[in-house]
Protein backbone atom coordinates (compact mmCIF):
# COMPACT_ATOMS: atom_id res chain seq x y z
CA UNK A 1 0.00 0.00 0.00
CA UNK A 2 1.52 3.04 -1.04
CA UNK A 3 1.15 6.11 1.33
CA UNK A 4 2.30 9.70 1.69
CA UNK A 5 3.61 11.86 5.56
CA UNK A 6 3.54 15.17 5.56
CA UNK A 7 3.61 16.94 8.80
CA UNK A 8 0.82 18.22 10.17
CA UNK A 9 1.33 22.21 9.68
CA UNK A 10 1.24 21.78 5.64
CA UNK A 11 -2.72 21.00 5.87
CA UNK A 12 -3.09 24.79 5.96
CA UNK A 13 -0.35 25.57 3.62
CA UNK A 14 -1.01 22.79 1.08
CA UNK A 15 -4.71 22.13 1.84
CA UNK A 16 -5.51 21.19 -1.86
CA UNK A 17 -2.27 19.29 -2.74
CA UNK A 18 -3.53 16.99 0.30
CA UNK A 19 -7.21 17.25 -1.34
CA UNK A 20 -5.71 16.12 -4.59
CA UNK A 21 -3.30 13.25 -3.57
CA UNK A 22 -6.33 11.59 -1.56
CA UNK A 23 -8.94 11.89 -4.28
CA UNK A 24 -7.30 11.59 -7.67
CA UNK A 25 -4.31 9.38 -6.56
CA UNK A 26 -6.10 7.48 -4.14
CA UNK A 27 -3.41 7.32 -1.81
CA UNK A 28 -3.65 7.93 2.33
CA UNK A 29 -1.62 11.19 3.84
CA UNK A 30 -0.59 10.35 7.12
CA UNK A 31 0.01 13.72 9.02
CA UNK A 32 2.89 13.96 11.65
CA UNK A 33 3.01 16.39 14.53
CA UNK A 34 6.57 16.79 16.09
CA UNK A 35 7.93 13.80 13.84
CA UNK A 36 5.31 11.47 15.30
CA UNK A 37 2.09 9.96 13.16
CA UNK A 38 -1.29 12.00 13.96
CA UNK A 39 -3.41 11.87 11.53
CA UNK A 40 -4.70 9.85 8.39
CA UNK A 41 -6.55 12.05 5.74
CA UNK A 42 -8.29 9.55 3.28
CA UNK A 43 -11.17 10.67 0.85
CA UNK A 44 -14.78 10.53 1.52
CA UNK A 45 -15.01 7.97 -0.67
CA UNK A 46 -12.32 5.28 0.01
CA UNK A 47 -13.45 5.99 3.90
CA UNK A 48 -16.85 4.89 2.92
CA UNK A 49 -15.29 2.19 1.09
CA UNK A 50 -13.29 0.80 3.99
CA UNK A 51 -16.34 0.54 6.15
CA UNK A 52 -18.29 -1.14 3.73
CA UNK A 53 -15.23 -4.03 3.61
CA UNK A 54 -15.30 -3.90 7.38
CA UNK A 55 -19.02 -4.86 7.54
CA UNK A 56 -18.38 -7.53 4.54
CA UNK A 57 -15.79 -9.36 6.35
CA UNK A 58 -17.58 -9.02 9.52
CA UNK A 59 -21.00 -10.88 8.08
CA UNK A 60 -18.87 -13.04 6.12
CA UNK A 61 -16.55 -14.28 9.47
CA UNK A 62 -20.28 -14.63 11.37
CA UNK A 63 -21.33 -17.00 8.41
CA UNK A 64 -18.16 -18.94 8.58
CA UNK A 65 -18.43 -19.56 12.69
CA UNK A 66 -22.02 -20.86 11.75
CA UNK A 67 -20.58 -22.77 8.97
CA UNK A 68 -18.39 -24.21 11.58
CA UNK A 69 -21.15 -24.51 14.33
CA UNK A 70 -23.17 -26.92 11.53
CA UNK A 71 -25.86 -24.38 11.32
CA UNK A 72 -27.88 -25.80 7.75
CA UNK A 73 -28.09 -23.61 5.17
CA UNK A 74 -28.68 -23.50 1.91
CA UNK A 75 -26.37 -24.94 -1.04
CA UNK A 76 -25.40 -22.75 -4.00
CA UNK A 77 -28.19 -24.33 -6.26
CA UNK A 78 -31.55 -23.56 -3.93
CA UNK A 79 -30.02 -19.71 -3.92
CA UNK A 80 -30.24 -18.98 -7.28
CA UNK A 81 -33.29 -21.58 -7.66
CA UNK A 82 -35.52 -19.08 -5.30
CA UNK A 83 -33.59 -16.17 -6.81
CA UNK A 84 -34.81 -17.25 -9.86
CA UNK A 85 -38.17 -17.80 -9.01
CA UNK A 86 -38.36 -14.47 -7.46
CA UNK A 87 -37.11 -12.63 -11.05
CA UNK A 88 -39.81 -14.57 -12.82
CA UNK A 89 -42.23 -13.67 -10.79
CA UNK A 90 -40.99 -9.83 -9.76
CA UNK A 91 -44.07 -7.47 -11.12
CA UNK A 92 -43.02 -3.92 -11.57
CA UNK A 93 -45.32 -0.96 -9.62
CA UNK A 94 -46.74 1.71 -11.39
CA UNK A 95 -46.41 4.74 -9.65
CA UNK A 96 -49.73 6.84 -9.27
CA UNK A 97 -50.77 9.38 -6.65
CA UNK A 98 -52.23 6.67 -4.45
CA UNK A 99 -49.59 4.21 -4.30
CA UNK A 100 -46.21 6.23 -4.58
CA UNK A 101 -45.12 5.23 -1.06
CA UNK A 102 -45.77 1.78 -1.03
CA UNK A 103 -45.29 -0.55 2.06
CA UNK A 104 -42.13 0.41 3.96
CA UNK A 105 -43.07 4.18 3.73
CA UNK A 106 -39.92 4.32 1.18
CA UNK A 107 -40.47 6.70 -2.27
CA UNK A 108 -39.23 4.87 -5.72
CA UNK A 109 -37.37 6.80 -7.93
Amino acid sequence: MQIRILPSAMIRRRYNEIVKICREERIPVFLTRNGEEDLVAVSVEDFFLGEQQILLREKLVDIEKRRRAGTKDLSAQAVFSRLRERIENYELLELTQENEYPEGGEKYI
